[in-house]
C-alpha cells in the first residue's frame, strides 16, 4: 500500500511539525473505479467485509480497501494499537466503529467518500478535519486503491496476475512488450515491431487464442509472416496505462470460451492516476530521453524520404541520449459523480543497437550457426517508430449506484516493419509500415445499494484498425493495406442469495462479437490472395457460487456458443480458391472448481475449465496459391486443469510489511490443435501448405510469483518451468518438436524462467532504488522435425538462454515531480529474444530517464 506523507503545521502558534498519513483507499476492482457515493448512501450500503485481527494501522487499510473509501488518520494516534478485525455483511460506519472499539479513537465522515479518525472527543474528530489552520506540504501520492489491485490476484483462485502502472514505468524497457518481463507464463512475443504486441500465455498464441482489449475493447489483427508464422497484434502506448489485468486459461463468462490461452486487459488512465490528493482537477506532464538508438529526426521516420533504402550493414555509431524519446500531456477534472480524462502521447525511436557481449552462434546437427545477420554492437535494422496516441474518457455516476464509463483511443504508428524472410534472403533496411487505430468502448454497471439480485454489467466495443505493412510472399516484399474491424457485445449479472446450503451468487449473461477483415487495395501479386472474411460468435453462460462453509466455496458453471466463419474474397469459387461455405459449428464449455481457505491470509483452490477456438478468419481465408483449402477442419479443445494456493498475510515479520505467494501446477491439454503442414496432408501429397488439426498438444508446469514487501526492502519473485510439452499428430509418436512448418515452432516458451526484482527504499519512501535478473533458457520444444516428404526450408528461431540484469531509480522530488532513471540490459549482453519469428537481436545496454509533473 501506498502512502501519502504529509507535514502539516498547526494554526498560528507553531506547535512544531505533525506527521499525518494520510491513505487512499479508493476501491476498484482489477481494471475498473469504484464508485463514489453521496455520504448518506455510503453509510447506508451493505458490505461484506472480512478483516482479521492484528494492528489497527492494517485493519484501518484493510477496511479502506473493502470500503471503497479514503481513511485520513494520524500515525501517532494508532501505533501500538490492536483491533479485533470484524466479519459479516453492514454499513462501513458499523465495521469502522467495530475496528475503533476499545481504542481510544473515533471516526466521521468528512465527505462523500471520505472518514477521518481521531481521538475521541477531539475538535478534528467532531468536526471531521484537520486541525485548525492545518496545510499539507511534501504530499506523495501513492493510493491504497492501487495496492488493492496488485493483491487482487493473491486473493483469486486460479492462476491471474495484475502489472501495475507504477511497475509499468519501472520496467518500461525499450518495446511495449517488455512490461510482461515480470509475470510467469507471459511473454510478448515478436516484440520489437514498433509498438505491437502478440501476447503468448503458456504457450498459446495467435489466431484468436489469447483476447486482449484495451478499456473492454478487443483487438485482433493477423499480419502474415511467410513461412515463418503469423503476428497477432495489439498495439498501446504504455504511458497511458494504468494497469494490466491477466487470466491465464479459458476464463469464459463475458471473455468468451473462445480465448483457450487467457485473457489481457489492459485500462488506460483514470483520473486518480493524474489528480493530486485533494485536488478535483490537475494536469500531468511525462518526458523522457533514453540513449542506444539512432537520432529519430535523423532518419526512419518516414517511409518517403527519410528511409535508407537498401541499407545491409547496421551502424555501430550514433546511439546517444535522445535516440529515444517520448513525452505525454494527460489531464482530469473528477467531482462527485462525473470525471473526465484527456491525454495525448508521442514516442519516437530510430533504430536500435544491439548488445556486445554473448555468443554469436548456436550449435545445430549441421554445425554452428550464426545467430543473426546483425552482429554485436551494430545497428539492428528496421526497429525504429514513430506513434501518437489520443485518449479520452468519461466516468459518470448517477441515481443508486449507477455508472458509465466512455472511452476512446486513436493510435497510429509509423514504424520499422521486421521480415522474416528477407532477413535469409537478404538482410536490409526496408520502407516503413504503418497502422492506424480507432478503439471506442462503453461499460455500463449497475448495482442498487441494498439489492443482492442485481450487480449488472453491460459492455459494447467497436475497433477499427487500418494496416498498410510489409507482408512476405516467398522472397518478395508486397505492401498489403488491409482494415479489420471488431465489434463486441457482451452483458452479465450477478444475484446473491441466502440458502439452507450457504450463500449462492448467481453469474449469468451472453455475448456476441464479429470481426471483419477485407484488404483495402486490389493485390499486386496475382499467386496471392488477400485475406477477407467475417467471424462471428454468439454465447450465452451461466455460473453457480456456493458457499456452505463460511471456509469453503464451490462453483460450477457453463457457456454455450455458436459460430459463423465465411470467406467473402472476390476469388472463392476460382482456381486459386475453391468455393467455399465457410464454418459453422456450436459446442457447449463446462468449468468447475472449489477454494478453501483453512485459515486467514492462506487460499488453496482447484479449477477445471473447458475451452473452445473455432477457426480463424487467417485460418479460414488461406492466402496465396500454395495453399490449399481444408473443408474438414475442427474447432480446437482445450481442458485445463489447475491447483494451487494462494499466501497473503500481513505483519508476518514485523508491523506493517507483507507477504504475496501464488503457487500452482497446471495441466493444459489441446485436442484438434490447428496448425499448418506442408507436403504430406494424411495421405495425399501436396507441394503445398494447409491449414490442418493436430491430435494433440499437452503443455504441464509450475508457477510461483509474489514477492515480501517490509516498506524498507522489498523482493518479488516471478518463476515458471514447464515439466511437459508434447506435440502430437495423428499416426506419428509424439514429440517435443513441432513440425517446422507449423506457426507454434515459433511460439513455443522457454522451458524455465525465473525473475528477481529487490529494491529498497530511503528518505521516507521518497527514494527507491532496485535491480531486477532475468535468466531465460532455451525454447521448451526440440529441434523442429520435417515430414520424411518434407522439402520446405526451417522455420525455426531458435535462442540460447540468457541472462539479463536491470536497474532503476525513482525519486520523488516533491509534491510535484518525480524522477525515475531505467538501466537496461547492465551488461550489454548480446541475445535473441524468445518467441520472435525473426532472429534479430534485443536491444543492448540503454538508459532512459523519465520526469513526471503533476500540477
Amino acid at each position: 500500500m501506498r502512502l501519502r506523507n504529509a507535514l502539516v503545521l498547526g494554526g498560528r502558534r507553531s506547535r512544531g511539525a505533525l506527521a499525518l498519513v494520510m491513505m487512499t483507499t479508493t476501491a476498484i476492482g482489477l481494471v475498473a473505479p469504484g464508485a463514489v457515493r453521496p455520504v448518506a448512501a455510503q453509510q447506508a450500503r451493505q458490505i461484506a467485509f472480512e478483516i482479521p485481527a492484528g494492528s489497527l494501522s492494517s485493519a484501518l487499510a484493510s477496511f479502506g480497501r473493502q470500503s471503497g473509501l479514503q481513511v485520513t488518520y494520524v500515525p501517532a494516534v494508532v501505533a501500538g494499537k490492536r483491533s479485533a478485525g470484524v466479519s459479516g455483511s453492514m454499513t462501513a460506519s458499523a465495521a469502522l466503529s467495530r475496528l475503533l472499539q476499545g481504542s481510544g479513537l473515533a471516526h466521521r465522515f468528512a465527505g462523500a467518500n471520505t472518514v477521518t479518525v481521531q481521538a475521541a472527543g477531539s475538535a478534528a474528530a467532531t468536526a471531521g478535519a484537520a486541525p485548525e489552520g492545518a496545510i499539507a506540504l511534501d504530499t506523495i501520492d501513492v493510493s491504497g486503491a492501487r495496492a488493492a489491485a496488485v493483491d487482487e490476484p493473491y486473493r483469486t483462485p486460479g492462476s491471474s496476475a495484475y502489472i501495475s502502472g507504477e511497475t509499468i514505468q519501472r520496467f518500461r524497457g525499450t518495446s511495449t512488450g517488455d512490461i510482461f518481463d515480470s509475470t510467469p507464463g507471459v511473454i510478448a512475443g515478436s516484440n520489437r515491431n514498433g509498438a505491437a504486441m502478440d501476447v503468448n500465455i503458456r504457450g498459446m498464441q495467435g489466431m484468436n487464442r489469447v483476447a486482449t482489449a484495451i478499456d473492454g475493447a478487443e483487438q485482433s489483427t493477423s499480419t502474415y509472416r511467410g513461412y515463418y508464422g503469423v503476428d497477432n497484434r495489439v498495439y498501446v502506448d504504455p504511458d497511458l496505462l494504468s494497469g494490466v489485468a491477466i487470466n491465464k486459461g479459458p476464463g469464459g463468462g463475458t471473455a468468451g470460451p473462445t480465448a483457450i490461452g487467457g485473457s489481457v486487459y489492459m485500462e488506460t488512465l483514470n483520473a486518480s492516476d493524474i489528480l493530486r490528493p485533494g485536488r478535483s482537477y490537475g494536469v500531468q506532464l511525462k518526458g523522457s530521453l533514453g540513449t542506444n538508438a539512432l537520432d529519430p529526426l535523423a532518419g526512419l521516420l518516414s517511409s518517403t524520404s527519410r528511409v535508407l533504402p537498401g541499407q545491409t550493414v547496421g551502424r555501430t555509431e550514433g546511439g546517444g541520449i535522445g535516440g529515444t524519446r517520448s513525452a505525454s500531456l494527460a489531464a482530469a477534472y473528477q467531482v462527485e459523480n462525473f470525471e473526465l480524462v484527456g491525454a495525448i502521447a508521442r514516442r519516437q525511436s530510430g533504430n536500435y543497437f544491439a548488445g556486445s557481449h554473448g555468443p554469436r552462434t548456436y550449435n545445430t546437427t549441421s554445425g554452428a550457426v550464426a545467430l543473426s545477420p546483425a552482429g554485436p554492437g551494430q545497428e539492428v535494422l528496421n526497429t525504429s517508430e514513430n506513434a501518437l496516441t489520443l485518449l479520452l474518457k468519461g466516468t459518470a455516476r448517477f441515481g443508486d449506484g449507477h455508472q458509465l464509463r466512455v472511452s476512446y483511443i486513436r493510435h497510429t504508428n509509423e514504424f520499422g516493419e521486421i521480415m522474416p524472410n528477407t532477413i535469409r534472403s537478404g538482410y536490409r533496411q526496408l520502407p516503413l509500415s504503418e497502422i492506424e487505430t480507432n478503439t471506442l468502448s462503453a461499460r455500463y454497471n449497475w448495482k442498487p445499494s441494498g439489492n443482492d439480485l442485481i450487480d449488472l454489467s453491460l459492455n459494447s466495443s467497436y475497433v477499427s484498425i487500418n494496416e498498410n505493412s510489409l507482408q512476405s510472399d516467398s522472397i518478395q516484399v508486397i505492401q498489403r493495406p488491409t482494415r479489420s474491424v471488431n465489434v463486441g457485445l457482451s452483458g452479465s449479472n450477478t444475484s446473491r442469495f441466502a440458502t439452507p446450503l450457504g450463500g449462492l451468487a448467481l453469474t449469468y449473461g451472453g455475448t456476441y462479437s464479429r470481426e471483419a477483415v477485407a484488404p483495402r487495395s486490389p493485390s499486386t501479386n496475382g499467386s496471392y490472395i488477400a485475406m477477407s472474411g467475417t467471424r462471428d460468435q454468439w454465447s450465452v453462460f451461466g455460473k453457480g457460487e456456493l458457499s456452505p462453509l463460511s471456509w469453503v466455496k464451490v462453483h460450477a458453471g457453463v457457456q454455450y456458443m455458436r459460430f459463423a466463419v465465411d470467406d467473402t474474397s472476390n476469388y472463392a469459387g476460382t482456381t486459386l480458391r475453391p468455393a467455399s461455405t465457410g464454418y459453422r459449428g456450436d459446442a457447449v464449455s463446462p468449468n468447475a472448481g472449489i477454494t478453501v481457505t483453512p485459515m486467514e491470509g492462506l487460499q488453496l483452490f482447484a479449477r477445471y475449465a473447458n475451452g473452445y477456438r473455432p477457426p480463424s478468419i487467417r485460418e479460414s481465408t488461406w492466402n496465396s496459391s500454395g495453399f490449399l483449402f481444408n473443408p474438414n477442419l475442427r474447432p480446437e479443445r482445450a481442458s485445463t486443469w489447475e491447483i494451487g494456493a494462494n499466501v497473503l498475510r500481513s505483519d508476518v515479520l514485523q508491523q506493517g510489511d507483507k507477504l504475496r505467494v501464488k503457487l500452482a501446477y497446471f495441466d493444459n491439454f489441446y485436442r484438434d490443435y490447428l496448425g499448418r503442414a506442408y507436403g504430406r496432408v494424411g495421405t495425399t501429397w501436396n507441394y503445398a501448405y494447409q491449414v490442418v488439426n493436430i491430435d494433440k498438444v499437452v503443455m504441464k508446469g509450475i508457477e510461483l510469483s509474489g514477492g515480501y514487501d517490509a516498506r524498507r526492502y522489498f523482493v518479488d519473485l516471478a518463476l515458471n518451468y514447464y515439466t511437459n510439452y508434447a506435440y502430437c499428430r495423428v499416426g506419428v509418436p509424439c514429440t517435443d518438436a513441432p513440425y517446422q512448418t507449423d506457426y507454434m515452432i515459433n511460439q513455443a516458451p522457454p522451458r524455465f524462467t525465473i525473475t528477481t526484482t529487490v529494491g529498497a527504499r530511503f528518505y521516507d519512501e521518497a527514494l527507491t532504488v532496485g535491480a531486477r535478473h532475468r535468466y531465460v533458457s532455451s525454447s521448451v520444444a526440440g529441434v523442429g522435425g520435417l515430414d520424411p516428404n518434407d522439402f520446405s526450408a526451417g522455420t525455426q528461431i531458435p535462442w540460447p538462454a540468457f541472462h539479463v540484469v536491470d536497474l532503476f531509480a525513482e525519486w520523488k522530488i516533491d509534491q510535484h515531480m518525480t524522477l525515475t532513471v531505467n538501466i537496461n540490459n547492465l551488461f550489454d549482453r548480446y541475445y535473441l529474444d524468445p518467441l520472435s519469428n525473426a532472429n534479430l537481436p534485443a536491444p543492448g545496454r540503454n538508459a532512459r530517464a523519465t520526469l513526471t509533473a503533476k500540477f
